[in-house]
């Protein structure tokens, strides 16, 4: 008997298309994947230089996205899959999901705030579920008369990506993961941390001064020894966390009530968490198990107190939660029982 067939369709740089794709292939599909780059398709040396000095970026996105719509087509002709399912989907227009629609189920997950990609906004009106991250954006659209589902981000737990590790040593006490260029309240939150202990081993990775932005900045940056301006990849990542005391997580502005992926990874990993609150952090973990804060006078009593005391039983309370809850093969689950309803 053949495997029933699933296409996944997502942003080429987000790691998060490597989770679903194991799910899909656990729950028993076969899977083909139609990977994409952003802003622009394929986003080589040629398009680059073309978008940076393009009059109208939008209109030159648009041409884009018009002339990739025919080969995701022809894949999904050629491929012929029971469901779709989509990862943000800037790439796609709108005829084109009512294409793949009218052959197939049709699933949209929104790995960002739908303010943030104004371009998938109206593709709730052509799949079969539309599902987003933040609890706001299901507001935004009730608003509207229309019905998103909330589905929180997840953790990629395996061999190669989030884990506890044995035999680490615990040598950063303070880390940091993640964008610090566009938030300038992550900036702010980090160089607060990095003035409160300056006696503590601390670690930030992410890029936070590019060199595409301005070169000299970048050579010029500031202590190089606490900041990294780089990004790496998510099992250099699992490693970062694995030595930390305490991992840091700061959210970005449009988040407002729910998670993003270093919620659910940081636990993964074992590693004891200190998050921003929100009233869905709040709901996931109930108990305490990670450190939640509403202000920076509250992370850095909360960072104090972690690197005071041993904080090795919260954190596997944490892994825990998110071992049992918050995995893809959880997420994907959850949208298999919503497509057979």
């Amino acid at each position: 008997m053949a495997l029933p067939r699933v296409l996944i369709i997502a942003p080429r740089f987000f790691h998060f298309g490597f989770g679903v794709t194991h799910a899909f292939r656990n729950a028993g599909f076969e899977v083909g994947v139609a990977s994409y780059d952003t802003p622009v398709d394929p986003y080589d040396f040629r398009r680059k230089l073309a978008f940076k000095f393009a009059r109208d970026k939008e209109e030159y996105r648009f041409r884009n996205r018009e002339r990739r719509q025919q080969s995701f087509i022809d894949y999904f002709d050629s491929f012929a899959p029971d469901i779709v399912f989509i990862m943000n989907g800037e790439i796609l227009l709108p005829s084109t999901l009512d294409y793949f629609r009218s052959k197939a189920k049709v699933a949209l997950w929104c790995f960002d705030s739908v303010k943030h990609i104004p371009v998938i906004e109206g593709h709730i009106d052509h799949v079969d579920r539309f599902y987003c991250y933040d609890r706001g954006d299901i507001q935004h659209y009730a608003a509207q008369g229309k019905t998103a589902l909330f589905l929180p981000q997840a953790a990629f737990m395996g061999a190669d990506f989030y884990r506890p590790l044995e035999g680490v040593k615990k040598n950063i006490d303070i880390l940091f993961v993640g964008d610090l260029y566009h938030s300038p309240r992550r900036q702010q939150y980090i160089r607060g941390v990095v003035e409160a202990f300056p006696d503590r081993k601390i670690k930030v990775v992410g890029i936070y001064k590019p060199w595409y932005k301005n070169p000299l900045k970048a050579l010029l940056r500031e202590r190089r020894d606490i900041y990294t301006n780089r990004n790496v990849a998510p099992e250099e990542v699992n490693k970062l966390y694995n030595r930390a005391r305490v991992v840091l997580n700061i959210h970005n502005e449009q988040q407002s009530d729910g998670a993003n992926p270093k919620v659910f990874e940081i636990c993964a990993s074992g590693a004891y968490q200190i998050c921003d609150a929100n009233p869905y952090i709040r709901q996931l973990f109930p108990d305490g198990c990670i450190g939640l804060y509403d202000s920076e006078e509250q992370m850095h009593t909360l960072i104090r107190e972690a690197l005071d005391h041993d904080m090795k039983e919260k954190a596997a309370a944490a892994h825990s939660i998110v071992a049992q809850r918050h995995t893809f093969g959880n997420r994907v689950e959850s949208v298999l029982n919503d497509l057979n309803q």
